[in-house]
């Protein structure tokens, strides 16, 4: 198995006005994992700007770890939405917005079209809540909507939720079904760098019992959300984790917060 497999779109599909779902298919003998769940992360290689295969050979090269981090190619973390087949094909969601170099590959995306797929030799997640948890509250903006929809889908039947999330428009409301009793507060909250997530979260009621918190949206939201948890409703480091998706006026990586 390469560090770096390569993986042919099979077809997309606008899920919502600000939402593109890709389909993956394995090329070759490899298979992502069968044993994932929740906010599964994955690497993916893209092609440079006007091209439609990305340069995989290049990240399975031997003198790979000695070259210059401006002659990389193109790469980004994402969410495995879904995983079909045996692990032969997946999905992943990708968040329209301007100046994106992953949405614009996927507004341009058809069948055909080649990314690569970083192996890491494990499946990886942040979700964790303990055996004892009592109910969940689930925060996320557009960017965190993949995992946490993910989340609710493989939820038991028996669990208590409640899922905090910001989208642009109206339209990008989404509907997921789960076996958990599931309740929904949707922000819509167009434009702009600031979200409404923290005073959100802030201002709900919480249930009784060992709560657990997971929360995946922009790195200073996060930081709020989780200072909140921690502070004002009691949750322990094992009971809460909350992950920043992206930065504020950044592009490309972010060291992810997941304390």
């Amino acid at each position: 198995m390469a560090f770096c497999e390569p993986a042919e779109v099979v077809h997309t599909e606008r899920v919502t006005p600000s939402m593109i779902r890709v389909r993956l298919k394995a090329i070759g003998d490899w298979n992502w994992y069968n044993d994932g769940y929740g906010d599964e992360r994955i690497d993916l290689a893209f092609p440079t700007p006007g091209e439609t295969e990305a340069d995989v050979a290049f990240f399975n090269d031997r003198e790979y770890g000695e070259v210059r981090r401006d002659a990389e190619p193109p790469w980004r973390h994402y969410t495995v939405r879904a995983v079909h087949h045996g692990g032969s094909q997946i999905d992943i969601d990708f968040v329209v917005h301007q100046g994106g170099l992953a949405s614009g590959w996927a507004e341009a995306a058809t069948a055909g079209h080649v990314l690569g797929v970083f192996q890491g030799g494990r499946s990886r997640a942040y979700y964790a809540p303990p055996a004892t948890t009592d109910w969940q509250l689930l925060v996320a903006d557009a960017t965190g909507l993949p995992g946490l929809g993910r989340i609710i889908e493989e939820l038991p039947v028996g669990t208590r939720a409640h899922a905090v999330v910001e989208v642009p428009s109206d339209a990008d409301r989404q509907v997921i079904p789960s076996r958990a009793d599931v309740s929904w507060t949707w922000i819509v909250s167009p434009g702009g760098l600031a979200s409404e997530l923290p005073a959100a979260v802030e201002a709900l009621e919480l249930p009784a019992g060992d709560g657990y918190a997971w929360i995946a949206c922009e790195a200073a939201a996060a930081r709020r959300i989780r200072k909140h948890v921690r502070e004002v409703r009691g949750l322990s480091r094992e009971q809460h984790r909350a992950v920043g998706y992206w930065t504020a006026g950044a592009a490309g990586h972010i060291e992810q917060d997941k304390d």
